[in-house]
């Protein structure tokens, strides 16, 4: 692995759903990356464990990504960049869609107010987030590479990072998190996570493939992008190449639902709700309406069909402010 700085509070804790697993009758654990204990926590914070130790590397003065407004991705960067001295930028739309088939404003959305959620803790680190109309991701990307040549132009030392932090270098941070894991448990049957711009499940898919572990790698899509298990074994590919390894994974190696993406990346629903309120009714653990939320709804799918034998880990991979942030309100479908 490459070089890797320490940045959260590790080992998150892992323990039994005692209450979730009398409620749906099979045997639920939990992985809590909510309390990563770093910039109001995450999963994140794994990826940029090695994502900021490669930009000290090469001696970055200015690191540019991109994301949605309330990104828990851009709040964590923004916060590592706070920490270590380097000047940090990201481009951001409120609602980034696919493309123009698949929008995910939904009608009648609120403006609201801007100053909520992770934006609030945007300031407080200083973050540079230029605010964009709303626009498809690969635009997003293309503004945030304007924006970092425009600073090379100026003579920064930039690193470039993709929304989400899913790189190679970054996904690192989830092959070594099933190391962490399995000093906390024995293997499981299955691990369930929510599944967004690719790094955590291409991190735990490989991680599990190279360690020859047993355990199937869930993943519930959080946007409308099925497509996106092509850009999943894209990133196998380069693990293999940064990594000296050959475990060639295809589409087909990486398990992806798009079955309770509801509306699609960001857009609340009444399944997204009720499942946030299951966690709470029996464990009083929130979860966030983006991703966390829909990952369980994923969970109880699976779990009322019966297809989750044996032990069940759910990861709880963060995103608590997105909770304040203005329109996240519980309401009456």
């Amino acid at each position: 692995m490459t070089e890797r700085i320490s940045i959260i509070c590790s080992p998150t804790p892992l323990h039994r759903l005692s209450r979730l697993s009398e409620h749906l009758g099979c045997e639920i654990w939990i992985k809590r990356d909510d309390l990563t204990g770093f910039a109001g926590g995450g999963n994140k914070g794994r990826k940029l464990e090695f994502l900021m130790a490669e930009a000290l590397r090469v001696g970055a003065d200015a690191v540019v990504t991109r994301g949605a407004w309330q990104s828990n991705w851009i709040r964590q960067c923004g916060a590592a960049c706070r920490v270590f001295g380097i000047e940090f930028h990201a481009a951001a739309a409120m609602w980034p869609y696919p493309d123009e088939a698949r929008k995910t404003r939904p009608d009648g959305w609120p403006d609201g107010n801007l100053w909520t959620g992770n934006a609030v803790l945007n300031k407080w680190t200083g973050a540079n987030v230029h605010l964009l109309p709303d626009m498809t991701f690969d635009q997003v990307e293309e503004e945030a590479q304007r924006i970092a040549e425009d600073l090379r132009s100026k003579g920064r030392n930039v690193f470039s990072i993709p929304g989400g932090g899913s790189t190679a270098i970054g996904a690192q941070g989830f092959i070594a998190a099933l190391d962490e894991i399995a000093m906390q448990q024995d293997e499981f049957d299955q691990i369930v996570f929510g599944s967004g711009s690719g790094g955590t499940q291409t991190g735990l898919t490989y991680g599990g493939r190279l360690k020859g572990l047993r355990t199937r790698m869930l993943g519930i899509c959080t946007d409308d992008e099925p497509e996106m298990v092509e850009d999943f074994a894209a990133l196998a590919g380069d693990l293999d190449a940064l990594l000296g390894q050959s475990l060639n994974l295809n589409a087909e190696d990486f398990w992806l639902t798009t079955e309770y993406c509801a509306g699609g990346y960001q857009v609340p629903s009444q399944e997204t709700q009720e499942a946030m309120e299951v966690l709470v009714d029996t464990e009083g653990i929130f979860l966030d309406p983006v991703y966390t939320g829909k990952a369980f709804a994923g969970l109880l799918g699976l779990a009322r069909a019966g297809e989750l034998p044996g032990r069940t880990l759910f990861w709880h991979t963060g995103g608590f402010p997105v909770l304040f942030a203005d329109g996240r309100l519980p309401r009456e479908w």
